[in-house]
């Protein structure tokens, strides 16, 4: 799995704090139940970054999607020091575009490219009120250049390690 995220941090990446503050900030609002079943939810599905055998995962982020503190300075940091602590499995590989590196191609949006164990590639874009799943061949080669262009520009893993850890550090 090939991701990249514009202004959230993926959700196989996040903390409980800082998916229950996405779930709980939620427009149209829902109630404390849907948050607590959203957020069990989403981290239960985490358990397959350490699955046996391993799933290779390549995460790039965009620098905006590190800056926003969402749930508060404590839950933020809590967020940063996870990212580095996930960065270290040898499954996942996570970059971080900064602004100065910024290109157009990544500011349109997130992506995730995924590949079956049968090598059957697919595309998943999400939007304001859509989000799409093809496996038009088409599209997923456009997301592939896309984002074989952004991984171009990213910081390598050690370079965006220290990214993180220099956040961190200012918070």
């Amino acid at each position: 799995m090939w991701s990249y995220e514009v202004s959230l941090i993926p959700g196989l990446l996040q903390t409980e704090a800082y998916a229950r503050a996405l779930f709980a900030n939620h427009w149209p609002p829902v109630d404390d139940e849907t948050v607590d079943e959203r957020t069990a939810a989403r981290l239960e599905r985490q358990h397959l970054l350490a699955r046996k055998p391993p799933v290779a995962f390549s995460f790039v982020l965009y620098e905006a999607a590190l800056r926003a503190p969402l749930g508060g300075r404590q839950a933020h940091r809590e967020q940063l020091q996870h990212l580095l602590d996930v960065g270290t499995l040898r499954n996942v590989s996570l970059q971080v575009l900064p602004f100065e590196r910024a290109l157009s191609v990544g500011t349109i949006g997130p992506m995730v490219l995924l590949e079956s164990q049968e090598r059957d590639r697919f595309a998943y874009s999400t939007g304001q009120s859509i989000s799409q799943l093809t496996a038009d061949p088409d599209v997923v080669s456009s997301h592939a250049g896309r984002l074989s262009m952004i991984r171009a520009e990213a910081l390598n893993a050690e370079e965006s390690a220290v990214f993180i850890k220099r956040m961190v550090d200012e918070l």
